[in-house]
């Protein structure tokens, strides 16, 4: 349930209950209209009005304060936001006060009555577990509204017409400019002046953006930074060594009239090095703009943040919302009236925005386009970076911590976006350097240098942890055992087909195979009346999956370690399962998957890392986490189920190794042995091999710049049928050797042998980046207890006649025969409803 109000809700004619009275209409002309009912309280009778605004108790004192419901009379009261009004000016409001005024939009606050009721009966129905939940909720609720009344930029200036008096056009915290108000100056400038000050400073700012500057037509000759420069974070930012270094490598290349790729692997503050390159710019060159920053929308906030901390001189204008939002930032943030230059030094959009507003955009000289998680740029049919490439720049950077993915043509197409004229031909570029030219990746390395700064953490910051990454191999349980055979003998003449057969049909027979090596719920979740309580319920959500049987073991010891856990799972529904089970454990957590968006998302976040938190787990999803999002006060990463590209493990693991983290990190890798699971991540180890080739291994620190010394591929399935063809058929023969309803449970996992060998498995120096690559996938198989050296071995080539016994395969089709004459001659049966685990972003 939510306090926030649907579209259906908004007011018009038909929702206001009539007040039949003398002069109703007249009246009603003058009366306020109900926008959102936002909380309820019982409160002291008469405590209701303009006296309860957030201003009038700050100055006078909440005239509910001293209410005592055992001895004073009370009566239930409501938050009321006003329509046309601000936040800051809601009031609390009773029955009685709202008929008295003869407000409009009473159906408002039925409908939330009614809401109302319903919560208070569901909160009767269930347990104490969902109850904790609901009341962080609206915790989480009430701290939204209290942010909505603070404002976070003033942006224009008027005089009200009657009284001369100044007021000021505001846009709030955490709200669209949709929303913008004008307040009057005696209000505002209590606890706002300083937006109004800053307002004024930017309205008189002579550091506005101008055609005229000398450095857009001829590059000034470079000068190296020994020290940071005094305008760049102040006196209490301190940019680390590697940092200025880059600073240093993005100046000299803005002076020599390269567009460059910043590609430092994630946590190394590429965010920070960038803004201070723009602050240099501004500051050294006197270069004001316009610079236009493309982001996504993950990490907007971020970008939004550091500037105000790195270089506060720059006017920043976040460019985002719906079209009412855009039409009030171009009307009051874009140009100045009298002399029609542009306002702002520094926009900051997203990717979707750009592509909505492309024409207004697009029409800009822009002094410096930058584009952060550039890898989306790796396309170069898409539609973004067909869009992106025509806008007028006099300077491009691309910021990715991934510069290669999959392909050579993917980092053709970032060369390309950069520097058209250089690298113009993808062909050309594949000859040279491809894999069927000699010392092709060699010679791709001297042209690079001059465009690439690539720097990990292992090199840069010596001060950061190790980190240690393990496979944790487990065997699946006799249930999802008998669920695995079941899906591919469901399958089998799909699979019969081989390589005749086709790629997405392959492809979802994988998918539902991933899913039983997770979870047993995730291929029949349990009926309504088959879930026990408490206990019962755990150990079922424990039996039915290997990998769940050895998290609670490892958590357990987590727990008392004073360990704090990053969860990642690609699967929504599989945070659900593990959102139950941690809830049933009483383990404290956050949750923050693709629907978890805004200002929750970062409360979530906020709590993680604040402090003293007692949160213990954070559950991501793997693509959802791989954003822009810092929780290095976490040290112990699960990746409970692998991602068909690598990279993204990569990112999910580095929002806890990066810098800032004082702990060594232990990053625990879950796959099942034996299945689809096991053989994809031996394959993804090949696919990275490419990325270490190519940029790993040339010296891409930007010294030898300085110094002056001498296909397309799919992401989302890397896979082509013949791959996936074995990708099936791994640990398939083996499996169908267990006869039916003998499958044998996983053995007992002794947790302290896991620990033992996790804390003696050390990162060593690696002699090549191959080697580092490697070492990320050390394996210890822990369905055996002993250490297993990773070899690829011959793969069967048996067909799957061989594999699936002919007896399973008649019962399958059987039962599917079965299932088609119950559909055609009975009556359709109303199965019980399952209980779905509900989305969580916090629970306390």
């Amino acid at each position: 349930f939510s306090y926030k109000e649907d579209d259906d809700f908004e007011t018009d004619s038909d929702d206001l209950i009539e007040m039949a009275v003398e002069g109703a209409d007249e009246q009603q002309d003058n009366c306020e209209t109900i926008e959102k009912v936002l909380d309820i309280r019982l409160g002291k009778k008469g405590a209701v009005g303009a006296s309860t605004t957030v201003y009038a108790t700050e100055a006078n004192g909440n005239p509910s304060a001293d209410f005592d419901p055992e001895k004073d009379e009370g009566e239930v009261q409501y938050l009321i936001k006003w329509k046309g009004w601000s936040y800051i000016h809601s009031t609390w409001e009773s029955d009685e006060s709202l008929q008295q005024q003869k407000v409009k939009g009473l159906k408002k606050l039925e409908n939330f009555k009614k809401k109302e009721e319903e919560i208070k009966q569901w909160l009767g129905k269930v347990s104490p577990e969902d109850v904790e939940y609901f009341n962080c909720q609206q915790e989480l609720a009430s701290e939204l509204n209290k942010q909505y009344q603070i404002v976070e930029r003033v942006i224009a200036s008027s005089r009200k017409t009657s009284s001369n008096d100044p007021e000021y056009l505001c846009k709030w915290m955490g709200l669209p400019y949709a929303e913008c108000s004008w307040e009057d100056e005696a209000l505002i400038s209590k606890k706002f002046q300083h937006c109004i000050d800053s307002f004024n400073n930017r309205n008189n700012s002579k550091t506005i953006p101008t055609r005229d500057c000398k450095v857009l037509k001829q590059r000034p000759r470079f000068v190296a930074l020994k020290k940071q420069p005094s305008y760049t974070g102040g006196e209490n930012l301190e940019l680390r060594d590697y940092q200025l270094e880059g600073l240093n490598w993005l100046a000299h290349s803005w002076c020599k009239n390269n567009s460059v790729i910043l590609a430092d692997e994630m946590g190394l503050g590429k965010t920070i090095q960038t803004i201070s390159f723009l602050s240099y710019l501004f500051h050294q060159h006197q270069l004001y703009g316009p610079f236009l920053l493309v982001v996504p929308l993950s990490t907007l906030t971020s970008w939004q943040r550091e500037f105000e901390v790195w270089a506060p001189e720059i006017n920043v204008v976040v460019y985002i919302g719906d079209l009412m939002s855009r039409n009030m930032i171009r009307e009051y943030e874009w140009i100045h009236s009298q002399s029609k230059r542009l306002k702002f030094n520094a926009l900051i959009t997203t990717y979707e925005i750009l592509l909505k507003d492309k024409a207004v955009l697009g029409s800009i000289n822009w002094a410096f386009l930058g584009v952060d998680e550039a890898h989306r740029l790796k396309n170069d049919d898409s539609l973004l970076y067909k869009t992106l490439i025509d806008f007028k720049s006099n300077h491009r950077l691309l910021i990715t911590g991934t510069p290669l993915q999959n392909s050579l043509k993917e980092l053709w197409s970032l060369l390309h976006f950069i520097m058209p004229e250089k690298f113009e031909f993808w062909d050309d570029f594949e000859e040279d350097h491809g894999k069927g030219r000699e010392n092709g990746y060699q010679s791709l390395h001297k042209v690079l240098e001059p465009f690439l700064l690539r720097r990990v953490k292992k090199d840069v910051e010596k001060s950061l942890p190790a980190k240690v990454e393990q496979i944790l191999r487990v065997e699946m349980s006799a249930l999802q055992k008998q669920y695995y055979k079941w899906i591919l003998t469901r399958n089998y003449k799909a699979l019969s087909k081989g390589t005749r057969g086709s790629t997405s049909g392959f492809l979802n027979i994988v998918m539902e195979l991933k899913k039983c090596c997770n979870h047993c719920y995730l291929i029949k979740p349990p009926e309504e009346n088959e879930r026990e309580n408490g206990l019962e319920t755990l150990q079922s959500l424990i039996r039915s999956s290997g990998k769940l049987i050895l998290l609670d073991k490892l958590l357990t010891r987590l727990r008392e370690r004073g360990n704090r856990v990053l969860i990642f799972s690609q699967m929504v529904r599989m945070l659900d399962i593990l959102a139950e089970y941690l809830t049933i454990k009483h383990y404290p957590f956050q949750r923050l998957d693709g629907s978890i968006k805004g200002e929750i998302r970062k409360q979530a976040l906020d709590h993680f890392n604040a402090d003293g938190s007692e949160d213990f787990c954070f559950l991501l999803s793997t693509r959802a986490g791989g954003l822009g999002i810092n929780l290095a006060s976490a040290d112990t990463v699960v990746i409970f189920d692998s991602d068909w590209n690598p990279q993204n493990d990569l990112q999910a693991q580095a929002r806890a190794h990066r810098i800032g983290q004082k702990k060594q990190v232990n990053i625990y890798r879950l796959v099942t042995k034996g299945t689809v699971e096991e053989e994809i991540i031996e394959r993804a180890k090949k696919k990275m091999v490419l990325d270490h080739l190519v940029i790993q291994r040339m010296d891409t620190t930007g010294r030898t710049v300085l110094d002056n010394t001498s296909g397309q591929s799919n992401s989302s399935n890397p896979f082509n049928k013949e791959e996936l063809t074995a990708i099936l058929k791994f640990g398939a023969e083996d499996l169908f050797k267990e006869l039916e309803g003998e499958e044998s449970e996983p053995q007992e996992m002794d947790i302290d042998e896991i620990l033992r060998l996790a804390e003696t498995r050390e990162n060593e120096v690696s002699t090549s980046a191959t080697d580092e690559l490697l070492s990320q996938f050390k394996v210890a198989n822990f369905a055996t207890m002993e250490e297993e050296e990773t070899e690829l071995e011959e793969r069967s080539q048996k067909d799957w006649d061989d594999i699936i016994p002919e007896e399973q395969r008649k019962k399958v089709e059987e039962e599917e025969r079965q299932k088609e004459l119950e559909e055609i001659y009975m009556l359709p049966r109303i199965r019980s409803s399952t209980k779905k685990v509900r989305s969580m972003s916090f629970l306390c």
